[in-house]
């Protein structure tokens, strides 16, 4: 009955290590198997939901969910943390992460494949309402909401 929130901001190479410096076997393992992990746990039935706690790009999120789809996780499996899985462990699915008559509609629409490379989101709806995203792309106004706070 364990569910699990990982976190993709996967783990690098210290930077207060000198660029010729060595690493430790265990550290290096760490950084490789992180991207490997989702797909283990897709494969052993453990729920799972995507964090991006600590990163600093939000297109890092996606870039690194990509990259756990490129290590062995199925992009249905990716598709599902980032929505229903994502909204049973908040304890939200009644509200939220699948499109069901009932529930708030929120979407994005893209121009290709969520996970590809160059992929562009097109139009968003937050509880069925688009967002413009020309200004959502400003800088956060007086009520600093920022990003799509209409």
């Amino acid at each position: 009955n364990a569910r699990v929130v990982f976190n993709v901001n996967y783990p690098s190479r210290s930077r207060a290590l000198a660029p010729d410096a060595e690493e430790a076997a265990r550290e290096l393992r760490l950084r490789a198997r992180a991207p490997k992990t989702p797909a283990a746990l897709a494969a052993a039935g453990v729920p799972f939901a995507f964090s991006g706690s600590g990163l600093t790009a939000p297109a890092d999120f996606v870039r690194n969910v990509a990259r756990a789809v490129r290590e062995g996780l199925s992009e249905d499996a990716a598709l599902r943390a980032l929505t229903l899985d994502a909204a049973r462990i908040a304890g939200a699915a009644d509200r939220v992460g699948s499109l069901e008559k009932g529930k708030i509609a929120n979407v994005i629409v893209t121009s290709g494949d969520i996970l590809s490379d160059g992929t562009r989101v097109r139009h968003v709806f937050i509880d069925g309402r688009v967002v413009n995203l020309d200004a959502a792309d400003a800088p956060a106004g007086r009520g600093g909401r920022g990003r799509g706070g209409q």
